[in-house]
């Protein structure tokens, strides 16, 4: 069993490291392009009564970060740490504290928390634990191993609030499976199925209900909230909004298993690898299970925000203090700190920094007024799915989903009130679209990864995740739009 989850690892980092060495072959003619594209915005670029002179920085900021993030001309944390650098030199944020507000909000402390606990979990190993605990309980047939690994990725989601981080939780696991089937006929197809969905697919899929579990929720959250000048999206409220995106996860499994004709393919020797991986694990510690019952307290302290008043943001970082505390767990900082994603961190710190710009020097408002003439005027239904189209047509070559959102989130809030929308419904289900962009293998890091495994062809991603992001695109405007008018937010009701 040992051999098989190292053949796993090293796989894993194989797989890796051909995916990076072939992006970094762009990476210095993309660090170039990122600067000749900032220097002709600001250059060619007229200002005009509604495009000032720090839109036109903000704008040209953007372009530079457009073109590393598509290009990888710098690592994405470096990037985060240059868009507030550049809107201090080009004078959209005319204050440092301005420049850097992403890194100073509310909401970039919860997240550095939730990375944290998320670090605690994958340092203590009760992330595997779980995952094994769940997928071990199916029948021996793909079908039901693929709910298992679908409903790992549901529990995972509260716990690790980080998709890339599910995705590696997950890589060791699947092509553990994988390595029970053949690589040819029936045997290929299950492989194909559990790395598509299992490593891609179901690790964005599952982090779109709760506001904490995706970096791309928190962004759309605070576009709509400094476009209302309020705190409307809270915990509650997004969950309570966008549970019913569990059905786009059953559309997942439906789809995906009769496309590639995988849904009845049994596991050859059952699944005993699952479970003597799980029965080789210790039993709980006193440490994990202070770790467990700590999550529950935060998750139950979120969802009762408007009972105590606590922020998020308080309980979470409470909650990493008293893991913390000498005595009551075995916690090693230096471990945690290996395991804390900061670079992404500083991503969204950056990201959220370029969102206030725009909002600021009201270049959100104007790519809105150019591209809003563009919609079909044929009524909401017709726009918003235009709208979506374009919105996945333009962000194509952009891994990150972070950075994608980060771009579009400011543009689309803006949109709502000049195509006669609510900004609330039409923010949320034209930007939630992205947490399943699945057009492309390279349109988000989690299927990068699941690429990288070489178990499935490029177009073979295409033809299954091409049609899936346009189902999603009927589901949101088919289901969740008139979900959102019973929750009090009807898209065809503009916010005053």
């Amino acid at each position: 069993m040992a051999d098989v989850v190292l053949q796993a690892k090293e796989q894993s980092s194989e797989s890796k490291s051909k995916a990076s060495t072939g992006k970094s072959k762009f990476a210095l003619t993309g660090f170039v392009l990122s600067w000749l594209v900032f220097g002709a915005i600001l250059t060619f670029v007229p200002t005009s009564q509604s495009l000032t002179a720090g839109g036109r920085a903000s704008l040209a900021v953007m372009g530079w970060a457009t073109m590393i993030w598509l290009t990888g001309g710098l690592p994405l944390a470096i990037s985060g740490l240059g868009i507030p650098l550049l809107l201090i030199l080009t004078g959209a944020s005319t204050k440092m504290p301005e420049a850097f507000s992403g890194y100073t909000q509310d909401v970039t402390f919860l997240i550095l928390g939730c990375f944290i606990l998320a670090a605690v979990m994958q340092t203590t190993g009760l992330d595997r634990r779980i995952a094994l605990g769940i997928v071990s309980k199916v029948k021996p047939n793909s079908g039901s191993v693929l709910k298992g690994l679908m409903g790992a990725h549901l529990i995972m989601a509260i716990l690790v609030p980080a998709t890339n981080a599910r995705g590696a939780v997950f890589l060791p696991i699947v092509q553990g499976l994988n390595n029970l089937f053949a690589k040819e006929g029936d045997g290929a197809r299950a492989r194909k199925l559990f790395t598509m969905v299992g490593i891609g697919f179901a690790s964005l899929a599952s982090g779109v209900i709760l506001l904490h579990s995706h970096m791309s929720n928190v962004i759309i959250a605070q576009t709509i909230n400094q476009a209302l000048k309020k705190n409307v999206i809270t915990w509650g409220t997004w969950a309570w909004m966008n549970w019913p995106l569990l059905g786009v996860l059953v559309i997942i499994y439906y789809w995906t298993t009769w496309i590639m004709k995988a849904r009845n393919i049994e596991v050859p020797g059952g699944i005993e690898v699952i479970r003597r991986q799980k029965e080789q694990l210790s039993k709980m510690t006193l440490t994990e299970w202070v770790v467990l019952v700590c999550f529950g307290l935060a998750i139950l302290l979120w969802a009762t925000q408007k009972i105590h008043q606590l922020s998020m943001t308080v309980v979470t970082l409470g909650v990493v203090i008293l893991l913390f505390i000498p005595g009551l767990t075995n916690l090693s900082w230096k471990k945690v700190q290996e395991n804390t994603i900061f670079g992404t961190w500083l991503l969204l710190c950056g990201s959220l920094s370029l969102v206030t710009a725009f909002e600021k020097t009201g270049v959100d408002k104007w790519i809105a007024a150019n591209l809003v003439g563009l919609a079909p005027a044929w009524g909401w239904f017709s726009v918003c799915i235009f709208i979506c189209i374009v919105v996945q047509i333009s962000r194509l070559g952009i891994v990150s989903n972070v950075a994608a959102v980060t771009l579009l989130a400011p543009v689309v809030a803006a949109m709502a009130p000049m195509l006669g929308l609510n900004t609330v419904a039409f923010t949320m289900l034209v930007l939630n679209v992205d947490s399943y962009a699945f057009v492309l293998p390279i349109s988000v890091t989690a299927c990068l990864i699941a690429y990288g495994t070489e178990e499935f062809s490029f177009g073979e991603f295409v033809k299954v995740g091409a049609p899936l992001t346009l189902m999603v695109i009927l589901y949101m405007v088919i289901v969740m739009a008139p979900w959102y008018a019973i929750a009090g937010y009807p898209i065809w009701v503009p916010i005053q």
